[in-house]
């Protein structure tokens, strides 16, 4: 009788080799790979050369990584090292979404940089509205979330499952809810405790200022 060491195994080392043929292909295509990912089943299916996953990256299977209109001189979609992302999850680029390191994004997420005009006329018509996305270190993301157009989501964050996030997020906050809001106490940054008034609070507002005029 096999051992359950041996009958794992022997379920890894196929899937194993077919993540290396799928990261040569994509490595091929323009895909900007690091060292050491973890690719599953997943679909690109335009601009291959604007995606960048830093090294240790972990997506899981059916993963849409889609990326919309012209070359640029940097990537539209990038995720950080040691990120992992559940099955069905889907990022939606037109200008950037950028994921940092260590984050945990569960599955049928989507993450989005834009949406679409509202004004006369027919709205497949229109004009995208665009605004970047950004995702700090070691957030995690629960299944079924919405990250939408303009929100920027402080290290340490944690988004409850199911929520749609419309406004940022600061270090450390937990959010919840349709439109997400905060619940409970914040996380640990570092060795304190994150506050209102504490140093990384600090600077993560200055960033957002920052942001906010960029995008006025």
């Amino acid at each position: 009788m096999l051992s359950d060491d041996l009958i794992n195994r022997l379920i890894r080392y196929p899937r194993a080799a077919a993540s290396r043929i799928r990261i040569l292909r994509l490595r091929m295509c323009g895909v900007r790979l690091g060292r050491k990912c973890w690719i599953r089943r997943i679909h690109v299916p335009r601009n291959p050369w604007d995606i960048a996953l830093d090294d240790m990256v972990a997506l899981d299977d059916e993963v849409v990584l889609l990326t919309t209109g012209t070359r640029g001189a940097r990537p539209k979609l990038f995720i950080g090292r040691s990120t992992y992302v559940n099955r069905f999850t889907m990022f939606d680029a037109s200008l950037s979404i950028s994921i940092g390191a260590e984050c945990m994004i569960g599955p049928y997420c989507y993450i989005t940089d834009h949406d679409h005009g509202a004004g006369d006329g027919p709205i497949s018509a229109q004009a995208l509205v665009e605004a970047s996305v950004k995702v700090g270190n070691n957030v995690w993301i629960g299944a079924h979330a919405v990250i939408l157009k303009g929100v920027s989501i402080g290290d340490n964050a944690i988004i409850g499952a199911g929520a749609v996030v419309t406004t940022d997020v600061g270090p450390g906050e937990r959010v919840a809810g349709v439109p997400a809001r905060q619940i409970g106490a914040g996380r640990q940054i570092g060795d304190a405790p994150y506050s209102a008034g504490s140093p990384a609070a600090a600077t993560w507002a200055q960033g957002r200022a920052e942001r906010r005029r960029d995008r006025d």
